[in-house]
């Protein structure tokens, strides 16, 4: 029988993903009741297939993480899902303490591990989804019950780019269930560059995509909120700017640019 899955998401990035899965291989031997399922949006090589055979290979169906996460979802045989993203390492105890958060209160139908970045950010533009007290729910990180995820229709796949879509299916979750953090259930994940002005339409139409959910008869408080954002932002990123010595300044006007944008939307 079945009781978890655990659920990676994946885009070539096959050297990454294949470090995340060396980590869970040993954590995966030692529990009978789990399925590890990989669902790729591109192509994978038969070389890294025939290195993890007790891996479920599927493939997505090309539109996005959300997506795809919802499709190995459904496809899950576990009565928890642990989802993972192919670039995070899980450390030692990652799946056991994952399993004994879920056994411990009946109430809880939702958990979120601690994210944490490895080594330190040398410039502005590098990003990473860091999670180290909880209340963020990042998806590259966190378990929940499939009957409440599948209830919930999982994330939602109207958001145009992987932004923001995390956080809303927090919002609608925290509706019916509380999410509790779990401080042991650690992954690192690597720093990214991020690219300035990078599928900046669609990231601003992600933002739009969220408001109308979630400001729907608020439009006013969302803007007051966005102009203290923009305001109390600016100060802080400049002096962030000028500690990396100016490394990432075409990513602080993008961050600007969005940040003022977003009043608007």
């Amino acid at each position: 029988m079945i009781n978890y899955s655990i659920i990676i998401p994946t885009y070539k990035r096959e050297i990454e993903l294949s470090k995340c899965l060396e980590l869970l291989y040993p954590q995966v031997l030692q529990n009978l009741d789990i399925e590890t399922i990989v669902s790729a949006d591109a192509q994978i090589s038969d070389q890294l297939i025939n290195s993890f055979n007790w891996v479920t290979f599927i493939y997505g169906p090309n539109k996005g993480p959300a997506s795809n996460r919802n499709f190995a979802a459904r496809k899950a045989k576990g009565e928890w899902l642990f989802f993972l993203d192919d670039d995070c390492l899980p450390q030692a105890n990652w799946l056991s303490q994952a399993i004994k958060a879920t056994s411990q209160e009946n109430e809880i139908y939702c958990i979120e591990g601690k994210t944490s970045a490895i080594g330190e950010k040398k410039y502005f533009d590098e990003v990473a989804p860091i999670n180290e007290t909880g209340g963020k729910l990042w998806s590259c990180n966190f378990g929940v019950r499939k009957e409440v995820f599948l209830i919930l229709n999982g994330f939602d796949e109207q958001f145009p780019i992987a932004t923001m879509e995390d956080i809303d299916f927090k919002i609608r979750f925290e509706s019916i269930g509380k999410i509790k953090f779990v401080n042991e259930m650690l992954v690192f994940h690597p720093w990214r560059r991020k690219k300035a002005f990078h599928n900046f339409n669609k990231r601003l139409l992600s933002q739009k995509q969220f408001r109308t959910k979630h400001y729907k008869h608020s439009i006013i408080k969302f803007r007051v909120q966005r102009i203290k954002i923009l305001i109390s932002s600016i100060p802080i990123h400049l002096i962030q700017l000028i500690k990396y010595k100016g490394y990432g300044f075409s990513f602080f006007l993008d961050k600007t640019l969005l940040n003022f944008c977003m009043i608007f939307i």
